[in-house]
């Protein structure tokens, strides 16, 4: 397989190199977490780019459009990346692949997975390139293929079919686990791709669902949404985009399910820490709307409407409003879109604001 690849590429002689004029920043959040998995969720405006990091193993999912290839790497350099055990190319849409190219010539790659199709766009061929460069171990994207990583493990759920009509969805759908917690990354896979995966019977739920396709109503079933019947989704797109991802249908739809939903187009990059028991987010901003206030509005009071700040030392939460709250030391501050979650995380209380 990975000869027949790379054959392809030579028959293309003229690819012309990765270019930009300039790169973009990537914010991240502080974050001072022994979680046993910590997921990623780079923000790349619109695209997807997702480091899971467990024990000083790393597993790369996508890197956005070529021109956040440099700031990928930069963020992997920041959590200490050196290597990669794996590197995901989910589909060959330049918005998932096009920073992979910088990325595997960045840092030696032990393996390489994605799934085979006729694409053969300049962006797509200048990664088969860097793979071939790179030395990396080519692996075809093989349903039910599980692979361990620090504490974790991941499990290839998809694609099934080799015969679709829409680059999207050849997605390489991956389900990460680790201990009692699990997150599902389904690329931009869309319904034909979600019902395929229903009709083979696929364990999709999971705590963490990374909303298919930008939040677009081209992904994201209802019987899709059931089977993963998640607590939390995370949507990666750009701020304003051309798209108008995420759309009012998906978002909709997340709503009415209770699914706590942060979007890095609102948040920057966003980082879910597993303990194995439990997830818990953090934020390259400090602002995170909230999502559960009541369906019925006259049921709603100021405090429902309130962020909700932790201290990561104290394990204690408060109103935005508290003094507790603003005296705090930025690094020190996780947010929190009601009580519950701050409950469910771990945090009290506290006596002085009533949250």
């Amino acid at each position: 397989m990975k000869k027949k690849i790379l054959s392809l590429c030579i028959c293309f002689t003229m690819i012309i190199s990765l270019c930009s004029c300039s790169f973009v920043t990537v914010q991240s959040p502080y974050i001072n977490d022994d979680g046993a998995l910590l997921v990623h969720y780079i923000d790349v405006g619109q695209g997807d780019s997702v480091l899971l990091e467990s024990n000083n193993d790393f597993v790369l999912i996508d890197a956005g459009e070529v021109e956040y290839g440099k700031s990928v790497c930069d963020y992997l350099k920041s959590r200490g990346v050196t290597s990669l055990d794996y590197v995901i190319a989910t589909h060959p849409h330049s918005d998932h692949c096009g920073g992979l190219a910088e990325v595997l010539k960045t840092f030696e790659t032990d393996n390489f997975i994605t799934v085979e199709t006729d694409q053969q766009t300049k962006t797509w061929l200048n990664v088969l390139y860097a793979v071939r460069d790179s030395n990396a171990n080519y692996i075809d994207a093989k349903v039910s293929s599980t692979y361990a990583f620090g504490e974790a493990t991941f499990e290839i759920m998809g694609p099934y079919s080799t015969n679709y009509d829409n680059y999207n969805d050849y997605s390489v759908v991956v389900k990460a686990t680790c201990g009692a917690t699990s997150f599902l990354f389904t690329g931009d896979a869309e319904k034909a791709a979600e019902k395929e995966l229903l009709s083979h019977n696929a364990e999709l739920k999971a705590d963490v669902l990374k909303v298919g396709h930008h939040g677009s109503y081209t992904s994201t079933c209802n019987e899709f949404l059931s089977a993963i019947d998640p607590t939390y989704a995370v949507i990666s797109c750009g701020k304003n985009n051309d798209h108008g991802h995420p759309h009012k249908e998906t978002i909709n739809k997340l709503d009415d399910r209770g699914i706590l939903t942060y979007r890095t187009d609102e948040l920057g990059t966003i980082i879910a820490s597993s303990d194995k028991n439990s997830v818990k987010f953090h934020f390259a901003k400090e602002t995170v709307q909230n999502k559960t206030e009541s369906k019925d509005d006259s049921n709603t009071n100021d405090d429902s409407k309130s962020s909700y700040i932790g201290n990561s030392n104290s394990k204690k939460f408060h109103l935005s409003s508290c003094d507790g709250a603003s005296d705090m030391k930025e690094q020190n501050k996780v947010y929190f879109n009601s009580k519950e979650e701050a409950q469910s995380n771990g945090y009290t209380p506290c006596k002085n604001c009533n949250p």
